[in-house]
């Protein structure tokens, strides 16, 4: 998070009425958090609702209002072609660039190899069919690291050859092309890191929140997996008792970097018998990054339609927070809108400090 130094005054100068000199003021310093935190709003049928400002909304920390600094809405203009003449906000202001990572969690030993090729058909067919022409795509997975087959783009003939070659066991993509232009999840990458200290998924998802933090406004993680389960994880009668020591620094990263995750269970048919721990992660994962789970697909398709159709608008909100100097925690945030009958879902906090 971008941090502005400011300094805010304490105390004033006592003076001695017996001349004495005037002591030093004492000075607090804090830092002024930029905070952005994406909303999407829709009526009770799950409608985008268009044209709202920074009046509409209301966030609060602490039970304390904050001064909002500015709204922006980002569309693809699905909900916009038909309407631009009566919409009640300037059209040309939109934003239309939208960002999705389609991820892999790739089962050691080969695990799982028909639910992952019709996976990346689905994802295919996700990228044929949906995209839109501000979208950017990039394809990453994890088998022993973190590996993106490609970097950001629109072309649907190179996400075609990275879908395939994320089925193989390959090196993927160290760094960004010397004459990458726009938005990069490689360029400036720690090699060193992404090479070493991306062994497990919490670890490979926390570095691409470190380098989607690089650019604005909402990304989404489409996130096909098994069910996420490392060592040092305790599981008793199939449920798992403690976190990773890896989830809340994936956590941080992803929420910094306003990232919703959309955890997409590759194990099909699965039901209510089935070991929860195969569900826990994703689901906190989604709960805790403004996404959602899908737990129990026949098909892939459905999914990845409602996530398509869940970020066809959302609402960036910019404000400004102090907190210490030096301190660092997590801050919870209460979003609102103000209009009755409408329903809102935002990320619950952001981190300071860090």
């Amino acid at each position: 998070m971008r941090q502005l130094a400011a300094v805010g005054l304490l105390a004033l100068l006592a003076v001695s009425a017996f001349g004495q000199q005037p002591q030093p003021a004492y000075q607090e310093k804090v830092d002024v958090n930029l905070v952005q935190l994406d909303a999407i709003v829709t009526d009770n049928k799950g409608n985008q609702i268009l044209g709202l400002t920074k009046d509409d909304f209301v966030v609060k920390e602490n039970g304390v209002v904050q001064n909002l600094d500015a709204v922006d809405y980002f569309t693809n203009r699905t909900f916009l072609e038909s309407r631009e003449g009566a919409a009640p906000f300037k059209v040309e202001k939109v934003n239309e660039q939208r960002f999705f990572v389609i991820f892999f969690d790739k089962p050691q030993d080969n695990q799982l190899f028909d639910e992952l090729a019709l996976a990346r058909s689905a994802a295919q067919s996700f990228i044929d069919k949906r995209l839109q022409p501000g979208d950017l795509v990039a394809v990453a997975a994890h088998d022993v690291r973190l590996k993106v087959y490609t970097d950001f783009t629109n072309d649907k003939r190179q996400l075609r050859a990275a879908l395939d070659e994320s089925a193989k066991f390959g090196p993927g993509k160290l760094s960004a092309a010397p004459n990458a232009n726009g938005p990069s999840l490689l360029a400036g990458v720690d090699r060193d890191k992404m090479m070493d200290r991306t062994g497990t998924v919490y670890e490979a998802l926390e570095l691409l929140g470190d380098q989607l933090h690089m650019f604005r406004g909402r990304k989404n993680v489409i996130l096909f997996s098994p069910g996420i389960l490392e060592l040092g994880e305790t599981v008793r009668d199939g449920i798992r008792l403690n976190k990773s020591r890896y989830y809340d620094p994936m956590i941080h990263s992803l929420n910094e970097a306003n990232v919703a995750v959309y955890p997409i269970q590759l194990q099909r048919n699965l039901n209510s018998q089935d070991l929860p721990v195969l569900h826990q992660t994703l689901e906190s994962l989604a709960a805790d990054t403004s996404g959602e789970y899908f737990r129990n697909n026949t098909s892939f398709d459905p999914a990845l339609k409602k996530i398509e159709q869940t970020n066809n608008g959302y609402y960036l909100i910019s404000y400004y927070s102090p907190h210490a100097r030096g301190s660092r925690g997590y801050q919870k945030v209460e979003v609102s809108v103000k209009s009755k009958g409408l329903r809102l879902k935002s990320r619950e906090g952001y981190n300071y400090g860090e």
